[in-house]
């Protein structure tokens, strides 16, 4: 059982939802991307992302490549090897458009969890290209995080995994998962890896008892109590003396900003002040939580 007082990061509180076990019985997307750099205005020049079913990969796939609308650095092209000319020259006579494409990707992925490794980077440069092309975004609670699963996970067996990141190839290696390292930066594989690493995960809680008592996990209904649904509970709901759920306005994204941002903009505050003393723990963020709500 997970104590009370098990400290916690600010990552945990502020990407909760990435932390979170989904069950093994389910359908998954696993999805990497390439992108034109690491700047603000930088998006994606290669999308791929491969099915999982049930714990195991299907061989369905995705797989598309954008057309560079920035000027890419060689530093960049080293390590994808996707030129500035890549698309023009293979591509351009070959898809529709962009558009489309990743029109027929939000329909190939429907509602299912979408996994990815340090996803908060896949994440935001998908939406930031749903976004240029004014297509739906995916809400953060639809994505899950190999990497930081990978540690909530082995890291309770290898301490070593503390890091705060832990590269796909490391985790790869982990699994003795067979692969040629100058194919990674590669979307489709890298992907295609993930999805090997993931199944892996669902492999290791399977064979070890005492891990799933641990995290309170089944195979049916993923984890169902720990650290980050702890947080996950308190901070976006609460419930009154009838027994009724609401959500809390500090979670909610209002269009005119105001209380929202505000209040939201206090619990990080309170947050940072707590990390520059030392870690969190849950008991430190529920007093915030009282406090602010």
């Amino acid at each position: 059982m997970i104590s009370s007082t098990e400290k916690v990061s600010k990552d945990e509180i502020l990407y909760k939802e990435l932390y979170l076990i989904p069950p093994k019985f389910g359908r998954y997307i696993v999805l990497d991307t390439e992108t034109t750099g690491l700047k603000k205005n930088d998006h994606i020049v290669e999308l791929g992302a491969h099915e999982i079913l049930d714990g195991k990969l299907t061989g369905s796939q995705f797989h598309i490549y954008i057309k560079p609308r920035l000027q890419m650095e060689e530093i960049v092209i080293k390590i994808h090897q996707i030129t500035n000319d890549y698309y023009k020259d293979f591509y351009e006579d070959i898809y529709t458009n962009d558009k489309q494409n990743l029109i027929n990707f939000i329909n190939w992925v429907g509602d299912s969890l979408i996994f990815a490794h340090n996803a908060t980077f896949d994440m935001n440069a998908l939406n930031l290209e749903l976004r240029y092309w004014q297509l739906p975004e995916f809400p953060k609670k639809q994505f899950r995080c190999s990497m930081r699963i990978f540690k909530e996970i082995i890291g309770r067996i290898e301490p070593y995994f503390d890091d705060k990141f832990i590269c796909l190839e490391k985790c790869c290696r982990f699994f003795e998962l067979t692969s040629n390292d100058k194919s990674f930066h590669n979307a489709l594989f890298d992907a295609f890896m993930t999805g090997r690493v993931i199944c892996k995960l669902f492999e290791t809680l399977d064979n070890n008892s005492e891990l799933r008592a641990e995290l309170n996990y089944t195979a049916e209904k993923g984890v169902i109590s720990n650290k980050m649904n702890l947080i996950n509970n308190k901070s976006e709901n609460e419930t009154d003396e009838s027994g009724n759920i609401h959500e809390l306005k500090s979670e909610s994204t209002s269009s005119s900003g105001g209380i929202d941002e505000l209040t939201e903009k206090n619990r990080e505050e309170k947050i940072n002040i707590q990390l520059e003393k030392g870690e969190l723990t849950i008991e430190m963020i529920n007093d915030i939580f009282n406090e602010l709500n």
